[in-house]
């Protein structure tokens, strides 16, 4: 039972909440709106690489897009209104002086502000004076793919109930006590309200330009002043301190990417699309729940001075549902480029009583101190200085071969990929560039000397970007080296920024095409050898943005191919999948890959507390057994228990290169090995 302190603190929140009267939000259009939106309009249909817009039709484009942006999960538009944003939409007569609605804009996203205090109002009085049947058979829908829009109020609301049931049971089963799970909850939905109400018009006006933006592809979008560190989702945000890049989505802010050398990078227990849920301070002793929070909010919570701490509870990107939670500590420190810089191990393999040496660099991306170089400072410091180090010591070491791992690469200086690719190739064009206004040229660097002509393999991931990608497909098209991993991200675009009146914009201005003529838009770059995944990387990637640019192809350049022994890769590849039905190492990844698959076709989530706990106790059961039926296989002593496991895991120390349990990193330096022990110390010297 609740003390009548605590029922008083609980009518504080509620009568505080009260006073968030609905239909508040009501943002509108000013004349400064109208001028900066037509200037952003005529700015990227003048200048983007595709004008393939219509204009007569993009108002009811831009509409659609907005109402998808808003409500994907369709549980704040009811049908009705819908069809008369639509309606609203199509009786727009666009004139030459406008294509657009601006005003159809802000009254979608007041309803949509507006709505969301609705549903927080109703949860907070929900938890107020209702109780839960944890007992009661129903179940939530979380497969958005096949919703339709409500009709009813009572069907809206009871979606919105079954989402504060499950809050609630997600609590539960954290083993959270009663009473302050309705705490938690009534300043979670509390807080969400207060933060949707700080909205100003610079907010609004971002929103609804860079929904606008978004139709011509996802990577051109509005800054304004303040809104590089708000809304701005293409930008992302630097968490000060750790090392991250965040966005939001579904009330959580979500790590979009983790910055190279980072504190979060290094902890190695954060990756893409985990999800944060509370943060909590050295000198605090409770977590403080950041879930509906503003994401620039959340971003003030994280950074703090170098060398203090912070705690984050997150929800995994590979968590089965939003009950796994998991506790990360990380010391924040400030991102210098030493800490980005490449880093190299060797590694020593035996194949038929034949030692070799298989060298590692690990480039997390590809960096350049670009004010040294302006200076001409010439020991500034950069990726193809640093790896050109590398390459040279592995030469002394007589190294058989090398392994640049590209994974979660996201990019960096395109001239850095250039010098890169020389390095390993010697001086020639790595890629094509075509412009917005059908000019295609060839670039690359002639005055680069190949370094490294031995074997050579390169490690990506669905992570590996832009650069990255430039560099990868040059090794593969030249037959220099082996591509191995999982296919690439697939931005090929390029874009550039441009002064507007009032901020800035992000223009996509060209096209990065292989020397083959292909594009690496959307498609990125297909790896010569298929490492597993322990998910489904579909919803990741270029090709998972609705209005991504799609893949074409230029005219090939001339270039010569190196003499890469086709028979040779055949036999490695023949290898590689004898290793993925026999390798402990890689059936676990592939049994990860299995559960999860069969876990994502799920389309509702149980709201019954016993089967949820059943399911949890199952889930940690499963990892147990899969854990150890590895290590059985490998002589390795099992764990008695699910928290020994835990415990063991959070134990380990691991290296910058982590050749015990990087799992794919193995098998590549296997992979590579094949290679070189089959190929008797292939030279790749020149190309034919």
């Amino acid at each position: 039972m609740l003390n009548l302190n605590k029922i008083l603190s609980l009518l504080i929140v509620f009568s505080t909440f009260e006073v968030f009267s609905l239909g508040e939000f009501n943002f509108k259009v000013n004349d400064e709106n109208i001028i900066l939106g037509k200037e952003i309009f005529e700015n990227i249909a003048d200048h983007h690489y595709s004008n393939k817009i219509e204009k007569q039709t993009f108002h009811v484009q831009y509409i659609d897009a907005l109402i998808e942006e808003l409500d994907p999960n369709k549980n704040l538009f009811f049908g009705y209104e819908v069809r008369k944003f639509q309606r609203m939409a199509e009786v727009f007569k666009p004139s030459r002086q406008n294509f657009f609605n601006l005003e159809d804009a802000y009254k979608i996203i007041n309803i949509y502000f507006n709505r969301l205090l609705e549903v927080t109002d109703y949860q907070s009085q929900f938890i107020m004076t209702e109780s839960f049947d944890f007992t009661l058979d129903e179940n939530l829908d979380i497969y958005p793919d096949d919703n339709v829009y409500p009709k009813t109020r009572h069907e809206l609301k009871q979606r919105w109930r079954k989402t504060t049931k499950n809050d609630f049971l997600i609590s539960l089963l954290a083993d959270t006590e009663e009473d302050n799970i309705k705490d938690s909850l009534l300043s979670r939905y509390s807080n969400r309200s207060k933060r949707i109400l700080q909205r100003n018009d610079e907010d609004v006006f971002s929103l609804a330009m860079n929904t606008l933006t978004n139709q011509f592809d996802p990577h051109s979008s509005y800054m304004s002043p303040y809104n590089a560190e708000d809304f701005e989702i293409d930008m992302s945000l630097k968490l000060g301190g750790i090392g991250a890049l965040l966005s939001t989505k579904d009330d959580y802010a979500i790590i979009v990417s983790l910055v190279p050398g980072g504190p979060a990078e290094l902890s190695g227990e954060l990756n893409e699309e985990d999800r944060i849920v509370k943060i909590r301070q050295e000198n605090e002793e409770v977590f403080t729940d950041v879930t509906g929070w503003r994401i620039d909010e959340i971003v003030k919570n994280i950074r703090g001075e170098p060398q203090s701490k912070v705690e984050l509870e997150i929800i995994p990107a590979d968590s089965e549902d939003d009950t796994e939670r998991k506790n990360v500590l990380i010391t924040r420190e400030i991102v210098e480029l030493k800490e980005r810089e490449a880093k190299s191990k060797i590694v020593n393999i035996s194949r038929e009583n034949k030692d070799y040496k298989i060298g590692i660099i690990d480039l997390p991306s590809f960096y350049i101190d670009f004010q040294a170089w302006q200076e001409k400072d010439p020991n500034y410091k950069s990726s193809s200085k640093d790896v050109k180090k590398i390459l040279s010591q592995f030469n002394a070491d007589d190294v058989d071969a090398v392994i640049l791992d590209l994974r979660n690469n996201s990019g960096g200086a395109l001239s850095e990929a250039n010098k890169l690719t020389a390095l390993f190739n010697a001086p020639g064009v790595a890629l094509q560039i075509k412009e917005a206004t059908g000019n295609v040229f060839p670039w690359g660097d002639g005055r680069v000397q190949q370094i490294w002509k031995k074997p050579m393999a390169v490690l990506v991931n669905r992570y590996s970007a832009s650069a990255s990608e430039i560099f990868a497909g040059a090794i593969q098209d030249y037959q220099r080296g082996l591509v191995i991993g999982q296919r690439t991200f697939g931005k090929g675009t390029v874009q550039r920024i441009e002064n507007l009146s009032v901020g800035q914009m992000k223009i996509t201005e060209s096209k990065f095409y292989r020397i083959t003529g292909d594009s690496t838009q959307s498609k990125g770059i297909e790896p010569d050898i298929l490492l597993p995944t322990t998910r489904n990387l579909d919803d990741v990637g270029e090709s998972a943005l609705p209005t991504h640019l799609p893949w074409d192809k230029v005219k090939p350049t001339r270039y010569r191919m190196f003499p890469l022994d086709k028979n040779l890769l055949e036999v490695t590849k023949r290898n590689n999948l004898v290793r993925m039905q026999s390798d402990p190492n890689l059936i676990y990844l592939q049994d990860v890959r299995k559960r999860f698959d069969s876990q994502n076709e799920k389309k509702n989530l149980s709201l019954i507390l016993n089967v949820r706990k059943q399911e949890q106790l199952e889930r940690k059961e499963w990892y147990l057994t899969t854990e150890n039926k590895r290590r059985s296989a490998l002589g390795l002593a099992s764990f008695e228990t699910y928290e020994d496991l835990e415990a063991f895991n959070d134990t380990l120390e691991l290296d910058d290169i982590n050749t015990q349990s990087d799992y794919l990193l193995l098998e590549s330096i296997e992979i590579i090995s094949d290679f070189v022990s089959y190929g008797e110390m292939q030279l790749f010297g020149q190309a034919k």
